[in-house]
């Protein structure tokens, strides 16, 4: 079994196993009893229009079946396998026209695997607690851009759509998580918070535990306010990848920090004088190392006007204005993460009314002020935590060596505005349609299953996909 999936199918066995032994010492077999099973069906369809991967296709066919059982009317099990057709795309440095672009690839995997166990009345539980491989979504009007807390890398800087770890492209603005959560609600529901224990999957190093907790607010009819903090990596399996002590090469950057160098001096402008910026200082020892550890930070509200005007013609989630903002590291780190502002994406955006003949049409802005390329190649390819800095030299020429570029260059521009319109209709019950187009932080599979490390449409802006999802479920 694949080592990312054993954790949740043990946890969720362990339950299930204790909730049937409580069942059993109690006699009566009615305390177990199943739950409405589910089959979804998703046929996708869609191209990337402008970018780095113009003309890649994202057809792509998925089957899903979720099984549900309820134990003592308090632990409610649930399980779903499925699996997705799918096809590769050529990110370049590969044989063009190769048999896998023409192959159609399968994957089977788990939907989810949890189980929750409610406390107090069970009409109206105050508690849960819910374990295993589960969908956890803490902003329901992010369509597409924004749930960042968990969406997301600290150092580097990594924004990714779809549900984290890339295999859904759309209608899956949330994360799979893998661990725990206890949620609490006060006030009749109008405070909930959730305090959850999850370990990475999807941002290396894998394993690491990561402490959570996401508060929201409903203070008046029509307002929901919300905010949340994600210790990332802070629970570190094995700390040598956390924080590397990667040495630099002719082929790579070194994970030590870049420091000015004290013996430095603006005269020092000749070939052999003193570097102006080093990893070693004089005593031989770097000052430190850059570690994939970080504290994030979230805060989001919403309005809907509804709430104070009444528009009987507009649908429920019609003419409602939100937004969210990060910052993805808290702490600075020398010469690659001086400034704060750069780590904060920003999301706004409103649903346009459509007068009912829609469930829903959201359009989202974003404005990510990084100087650096929203990519993880350095994290793949050499398990540091450390962003391509591409600077231009004074000729010219792409560098990352901090003493040949010059200052606050770059030979590819990091893309800062980002955008999607997303739109969902239920036709009859059972059968919905989906369409998304966007320039977003869109990451697709190559030949090995693996993904292209940097957003396909990343650009100026004018870059874009579009894409349509025929769902069946009953």
């Amino acid at each position: 079994m694949n080592k990312n999936l054993f954790l949740p199918v043990f946890l969720s066995s362990c339950l299930i196993g204790i909730g049937s032994a409580f069942a059993q010492n109690d006699g009566d077999s009615s305390d177990i009893r199943p739950l409405p099973k589910s089959l979804f069906v998703q046929l996708d369809g869609g191209q990337v229009e402008a970018g780095p991967a113009k003309s890649a296709i994202l057809n792509r066919f998925s089957a899903w079946y979720t099984d549900q059982i309820l134990i003592q009317d308090r632990l409610d099990v649930r399980g779903g396998v499925g699996g997705l057709f799918w096809y590769s795309y050529n990110p370049g440095g590969l044989p063009s026209g190769a048999g896998y672009e023409n192959v159609t690839n399968f994957g089977p995997g788990l939907s989810e695997v949890d189980a929750t166990y409610k406390f107090g009345d069970l009409n109206h539980s105050p508690a849960f607690l819910q374990m295993g491989y589960f969908p956890y979504k803490y902003n329901p009007d992010a369509m597409d851009l924004g749930e960042y807390l968990l969406r997301s890398q600290a150092y580097p800087n990594v924004l990714v759509t779809g549900n984290g770890d890339g295999w859904d492209y759309m209608s899956e603005a949330n994360y799979m998580m893998l661990g725990f959560r206890f949620n609490l609600s006060l006030w009749d529901g109008k405070f909930r918070s959730d305090f959850m224990l999850h370990m990475e999957r999807d941002n290396a190093p894998e394993g690491d535990l990561s402490p959570t907790y996401v508060a929201t607010l409903d203070p008046l009819p029509g307002i929901e306010i919300g905010v949340g903090a994600d210790c990332s990596h802070c629970i570190s399996v094995d700390p040598s990848k956390t924080t590397p002590k990667a040495a630099p090469s002719p082929n790579q950057q070194g994970n030590a920090y870049i420091e000015q160098n004290p013996n430095w001096t603006p005269a020092d402008t000749l070939p052999g004088s003193p570097p102006r910026y080093v990893d070693t200082l004089p005593n031989g020892k770097a000052a430190g190392y850059y570690t994939f550890e970080g504290l994030k930070l979230e805060a989001r509200a919403s309005f809907d006007p509804k709430a104070y005007i009444p528009l009987p013609m507009l649908g429920k989630e019609d003419l409602k204005i939100f937004g969210e903002v990060a910052v993805l590291g808290v702490k600075d780190y020398p010469f690659y993460y001086t400034d704060i502002y750069q780590r904060m994406p920003i999301m706004f955006g409103i649903n346009i009314p459509t007068f009912k003949l829609l469930d829903i049409l959201s359009f989202q802005m974003e404005y990510f002020n990084s100087k650096f390329l929203n990519t993880n190649w350095n994290l793949i390819e050499y398990g540091t935590s450390v962003p391509i800095p591409e600077g231009v030299t004074a000729d010219g020429v792409a560098t990352d060596d901090p003493n040949q570029m010059i200052p606050d260059t770059r030979a590819i521009e990091a893309q800062k505005w980002h955008w999607a319109v997303y739109a969902k209709r239920q036709v009859i019950k059972g059968v919905s349609i989906y369409a998304q187009v966007a320039c977003d932080h869109l990451r697709i599979p190559i030949y090995d299953g693996s993904f292209t490390n940097q957003e396909v449409t990343d650009g100026n802006g004018s870059n874009w996909y579009y894409l349509m999802r025929l769902e069946f479920g009953i």
